[in-house]
């Protein structure tokens, strides 16, 4: 299991994007992108692709539970092929685009958006970039 860690004291939201380059390893992969937030590691936007199901499931990890996970069928990952994954953030959802094609978009269960100030990359990916952006509301 591998893991990347970024932080952004300055906090991350809204108007900046998170762009991670990479491919997953195999067919079996399940890899996750968290945006975190103090105090405490919670977790503001739990983003993951699961090849096994072909499906992307989201969901929050606020007031130390797991909120209601929302998941989507639209799959464009391929195992061992490379790929762009970006969440933008405005005031009101994270934007979520791979290779350039808007997927979903996520409400904000954290309203607390200056205090989301870290970025987690867990599992099978093997990363060839991450670039945080700002790209103004």
């Amino acid at each position: 299991c591998r893991q990347f860690e970024a932080l952004y004291p300055e906090g991350m939201c809204p108007g900046w994007s998170v762009v991670v380059k990479g491919e997953a390893s195999s067919s079996t992969s399940m890899f996750e992108i968290n945006l975190l937030c103090d105090p405490g590691d919670q977790i503001a936007l739990h983003f993951n692709p699961r090849f096994s199901s072909s499906r992307i499931v989201c969901n929050s990890f606020l007031a130390n539970h797991w909120g209601k996970e929302e998941v989507n069928s639209t799959f464009p990952f391929e195992a061992k092929e490379p790929f762009q994954v970006e969440i933008y953030s405005d005031q009101d959802y994270f934007h979520i685009f791979i290779d350039e094609n808007k997927i979903l978009q996520y409400k904000h269960r954290q309203k607390q958006l200056s205090s989301i100030t870290k970025l987690q990359i867990l599992n099978d990916i093997a990363i060839s970039s991450v670039e945080i952006i700002k790209r103004g509301l």
